[in-house]
């Protein structure tokens, strides 16, 4: 998916008091939300840098080369961003501490968090908007869904690219499970999902983390870069990482030592893969909602309804009621696919 600024749409005045409005309320919760972190202290990083790899408790296991270092924070932190103070992903500063844990792990405080490249995020639980940033610096996002047990979600992988493109991700998407599927009917697979591997032009990867037919495909999108892979529960994510390292079990050990034997696909896990590169490996996600996006930018997320959009007889337009909807009448004629608009009206009626 190409990445891309949503254009502002066209508002009424009545309109763009509110959407003013709603921008100074949001700059207003940033600066309260500066004055807690403060910034103004000069920290002298002498000590370690190294990546936020999973949470344990209130504390977080930092990966520094090929060593894990049990961090706390405490004191003053130099934090660049105003949401998720740290996350999975965050590259660190830390000052390491001369005594280890009671547990005999390498020991420090996290003192500086250097500026994100790329988020994850969506919208924390509850009704005010407010961002829960999941993850950090990495540069792609792979949806992983399964043939079945559980069936794929063609509406949270829209959503997923939403957030993908907000992010500045790169997404592909994986299907897993295709043992479980007669190879006669893997072609209808490819035809329900024509609109992610033709329109849009997304890898789409179909494979078999039990058998490992399709795990090559996958090796080679991963190899030398960092990846998110997320999905729902149960769709196989941590076997396919099992495949390629056991660096999973390794950071999941001293996690669960200090989680008291607390299963570690509860975080976000940062795994390295052998030859470069970093996957992280999430828990499985039922609800994603999109942090920050207006009822007014969702069509520029649907790229495929771009070419038709410019032919609406009234702009904006949603193209949900008005008449002469060059996206409607496209979708009625079987140029845009049916199920991605309504996965559209969909998402627009949560807006």
């Amino acid at each position: 998916m190409s990445q891309r600024k949503p254009l502002q749409p066209a508002v009424s005045d009545e309109e763009g008091i509110g959407y003013q409005a709603r921008t100074r309320e949001r700059a207003k919760r940033a600066e309260r939300t500066k004055t807690r972190i403060k910034q103004g202290k000069v920290i002298d990083h002498k000590g370690l840098r190294g990546i936020v790899a999973t949470p344990i408790g209130p504390n977080w296991i930092v990966a520094v080369d090929q060593e894990f270092w049990i961090c706390g924070v405490s004191g003053v932190v130099d934090v660049p961003h105003t949401s998720t103070m740290i996350v999975v992903g965050d590259v660190v500063w830390i000052e390491p501490e001369q005594d280890r844990t009671e547990l005999g792990d390498l020991s420090a405080n996290i003192v500086k968090v250097e500026p994100r490249i790329t988020v994850l995020s969506r919208k924390a639980a509850g009704k005010a908007q407010k961002e829960q940033v999941l993850v950090a610096n990495v540069e792609q996002l792979g949806i992983v869904m399964s043939a079945t047990l559980p069936d794929y979600n063609k509406r949270l992988i829209d959503r997923y690219l939403i957030a993908a493109d907000k992010g500045d991700l790169e997404p592909f998407i994986v299907i897993n499970k295709m043992d479980l599927i007669d190879p006669q009917y893997y072609r209808d697979f490819e035809d329900d999902l024509h609109v992610y591997i033709e329109q849009l032009a997304l890898p789409v990867i179909f494979l078999s983390a039990k058998s490992g037919t399709g795990m090559q495909q996958l090796q080679d999108i991963l190899a030398g870069r960092s990846t998110l892979l997320t999905g729902p529960s149960g769709v196989g994510k941590s076997s396919m990482i099992n495949r390629f390292t056991d660096a999973r079990q390794r950071v999941g050990a001293i996690s669960e030592k200090y989680e008291k034997g607390r299963h570690t696909t509860t975080a976000s896990l940062v795994i390295p893969l052998p030859g470069g590169g970093i996957v992280v490996d999430s828990p499985g996600i039922r609800e994603f909602g999109i942090f920050e996006l207006e009822a007014g930018e969702l069509p520029f997320y649907f790229e495929e309804f771009t070419p038709y959009a410019a032919h609406c007889k009234f702009a904006p337009c949603s193209h949900t009621h008005e008449p002469n909807c060059a996206v409607k009448a496209a979708v009625k004629a079987g140029e845009i696919d049916e199920e991605r608009y309504v996965s559209y009206l969909n998402l627009k009626e949560t807006l």
